[in-house]
């Protein structure tokens, strides 16, 4: 009995210590309101757990959830890589036989070609939706495999199924794989007439530099105006365009401004110099397949209202990526901010709405009070459809130069003259 009492002792004064403990501890915080959302989740993951006919770990559905959550995004550069995945190839980065590819309502698209490759002898246009590869039908969400369909020996033959705008079904376009043609960042020629051409293929580092030092070359050779050709020119980013538009802006202009949600990332971006070349009259070229870095440069001068526009209406891909490490071998990657023309159209093309490409578009003013379409890409001054037999786009910029006496006169000869 005595050694009964010895073991009681001992725990009832463990007993009190807990019951002190408990009293004095301090209250717990109100728990914050639980997103409406969270029971929703929680409830459809249990429900699959427990019965769904195919069984799924607790693991594997939370990489589905994550994946749906960047899925129901309306980004299409939102990209989940779980480890060991690889990103898609950069933009200005063509792929295997010549290909810039983009996502597009949750399609495959073609944004430009490289001239003279193998994708381009075959027939590819910019805007072509790819659907399959030989017999595998493509994910839009995976362009890092759709690289590896298109990878493969020179000289073997692989078939790029497309479904292409005015074509009834699907197009099949053979093209034996080979080797890229190398290609000039930068070309330049003189025209004829006073005339001059300045063609970008790329906005590399130091292209601003480069275009200058040509366009001095070219006024020394006799040239008095300009054409600035930007067609199927993809890529580069927000400070390659601002760098090549001041060299045609006056200082103090807005060039571009770059939108984004967090706090103090928006930026707006500002001519920081005097124009050498303000007193020449400047014509832009864009097409389908301008995108990116050329948009940034078209909207500016054309917002401005420092040159003519002329072509088709371009990609309209105007958007800054950022790359966020999710500490678990995975990473994420999001659109974080917008680029918006110095009269607020943003260049980024938005998804398409239920009601098509019908529904009106939004305008804006110029400087000068000119209507300018806004809506997603760059809309033209003068629309000149892709001519089988000769550049039309470039003939017509080439006439209308030839008249201006002055930058303000291409625009308006622009407005007085039809469109041959």
């Amino acid at each position: 009995m005595a050694r009964f009492r010895w073991f009681a002792i001992p725990l009832a004064a463990l007993a009190l210590a807990v019951g002190l403990w408990l009293t004095r501890r301090p209250t717990a915080a109100p728990s914050e309101p639980r997103t409406p959302g969270s029971r929703l989740f929680e409830q459809v993951f249990a429900k699959v757990k427990n019965a769904a006919v195919d069984p799924v770990d607790d693991q594997e559905l939370y990489r589905r959830a994550a994946a749906g959550v960047i899925d129901e995004l309306d980004d299409p550069y939102a990209v989940l890589l779980l480890p060991g995945e690889h990103p898609p190839p950069a933009e200005d980065v063509p792929v295997p036989q010549g290909l810039y590819l983009d996502r597009r309502d949750g399609n495959v698209v073609v944004v430009a070609t490289v001239q003279g490759s193998p994708a381009d002898s075959a027939g590819v246009r910019p805007g072509d939706r790819l659907i399959a590869i030989d017999s595998v039908p493509l994910d839009a969400t995976r362009i890092d495999r759709v690289v590896g369909l298109l990878t493969g020996k020179p000289g073997s033959s692989v078939v790029l199924r497309v479904r292409r705008d005015s074509v009834r079904g699907p197009v099949a376009l053979p093209v034996v794989r080979g080797q890229l043609p190398r290609m000039a960042n930068l070309e330049t020629a003189v025209l004829g007439g006073g005339v001059a051409r300045v063609r970008i293929a790329r906005f590399a580092a130091g292209i601003a530099d480069s275009v200058r030092r040509r366009v001095e070359g070219l006024r020394e050779q006799g040239a008095r105006s300009l054409v600035l050709d930007l067609r199927s020119t993809v890529g580069g980013d927000l400070d390659a365009g601002v760098s090549v538009a001041d060299l045609f802006l006056e200082r103090g202009k807005t060039i571009a401004l770059s939108r984004a949600r967090a706090a103090g990332a928006s930026a707006s971006f500002m001519d920081s110099a005097a124009s050498a070349f303000s007193d020449m009259p400047l014509a832009v070229l864009i097409d389908r397949g301008t995108a990116g870095a050329a948009e940034v440069v078209a909207g500016a001068l054309q917002d401005h209202d420092r040159a003519a526009v002329l072509g088709s209406s371009s990609f309209g891909r105007g958007v800054t990526q950022s790359l966020f490490r999710l500490g678990t071998g995975a990473s994420l990657s999001l659109t974080t901010s917008l680029w918006i023309t110095p009269s607020g159209r943003q260049i980024q093309r938005p998804p398409r709405p239920a009601g098509g490409d019908s529904l009106p578009r939004p305008t804006v003013k110029s400087d000068a009070g000119r209507v300018l379409v806004g809506g997603g890409g760059i809309v033209p001054d003068r629309q000149i459809a892709e001519g089988e037999h000769g550049d039309l786009a470039l003939a017509e910029a080439r006439r209308v130069l030839m008249r201006a006496g002055s930058p303000q006169e291409v625009l308006a000869l622009l407005r007085e003259e039809p469109s041959r």
